[in-house]
């Protein structure tokens, strides 16, 4: 049986509205008004949740006004897109919060990357909605490297069938653990944040999917311990490939014993009867590009192809 049809946003045009909500950690005023300023001057409106600059611990408010202010903008006819602010913890609470019929009713891009996982990943379940792994607005607009990373997801935003996720030939950054071809589903996110909602209603089915995964600050036997919960939960025996991206300084710490995220990620992965691919330009870097979260993807490591099979939006 093949798997229910994706949900697919509308594409996003010049002219169209932004709106800059923040469902997990406390965002800087002089951050986002920098974050809007960078979006408008690409030529696109920009409308800010009403909560945006709320702060509770490590929250951007409580999770009513964070939920609030998510789906204002889900069910708001007049928002284009949604681009969340800033990553760290919260999304997760938000999730039997979620109005999920004012997403399937109107299905829009949703933006992020890091906590956004759990967003992304629940909306996937419940709505089959393909979002956007890429910049979070105060982080990935606010530097010198936010030109690429807002041209990166205007081409995802914008994939046709045949799109290639990594132009050919592949840098030499990127290096095949496992060789071979493969098609499936792109699902995954931060490894942390997936990991946590193994047992949960919002995990997506990971049958025949690519996974890619990232992680920043997680040290190696940590990393370790995500991926074997993943083993032992069954997530890892079905799949038909991996991404890797940027394990960003995951160091071993000074107590433990040396060994690099990079060798733990080989020995789980080298050799697997599935293509995987380690070194690809996604997660916590400044460099960033966007991947189309539950787009089907087709992956042959000897062509160097990464093709988009759909289109990631409706025109």
């Amino acid at each position: 049986m093949s798997p229910p049809e994706a949900l697919k946003p509308r594409a996003l045009r010049p002219g169209a509205t932004v709106g800059l909500v923040a469902p997990s950690g406390p965002v800087d005023a002089m951050a986002i008004k920098s974050a809007a300023e960078f979006i408008r001057s690409r030529g696109f409106h920009v409308t800010f949740a009403d909560h945006i600059l709320c702060s509770k611990g490590y929250l951007a408010g409580t999770d009513e006004e964070r939920a609030a202010d998510l789906n204002a903008m889900l069910g708001d006819p007049k928002i284009d897109a949604i681009f969340l602010a800033k990553g760290g913890f919260g999304s997760a609470r938000l999730l039997n919060l979620i109005d999920y019929d004012a997403v399937r009713r109107d299905p829009k891009p949703l933006v992020g990357f890091s906590d956004a996982t759990a967003l992304q990943l629940a909306l996937l379940n419940r709505c089959r909605l393909i979002s956007f792994y890429g910049p979070l607005a105060t982080i990935d607009f606010t530097h010198s490297r936010a030109s690429f990373c807002f041209k990166a997801l205007l081409s995802a935003l914008n994939a046709e069938r045949g799109w290639q996720l990594i132009p050919r030939p592949w840098p030499k950054t990127m290096k095949a653990l496992s060789e071979g071809r493969t098609e499936g589903r792109l699902i995954g996110g931060c490894l942390s944040v997936l990991a946590s909602l193994l047992g949960t209603p919002f995990m997506p089915n990971m049958d025949g999917a690519i996974l890619f995964l990232e992680d920043v600050d997680e040290p190696p036997y940590r990393i370790d311990r995500y991926l074997t919960q993943l083993e032992l939960a069954g997530a890892l025996s079905s799949i038909a490939g991996v991404l890797l991206g940027a394990f960003t300084r995951c160091r071993p710490r000074r107590s433990r014993p040396s060994c690099s995220a990079h060798d733990v990620l080989a020995e789980k992965f080298v050799g697997r009867g599935y293509p995987v691919i380690a070194g690809l330009p996604f997660g916590h870097i400044a460099r960033k590009i966007t991947l189309p979260q539950g787009l089907r993807l087709k992956i042959d490591t000897e062509s160097q192809d990464m093709l988009a099979l759909d289109p990631s939006c409706r025109l």
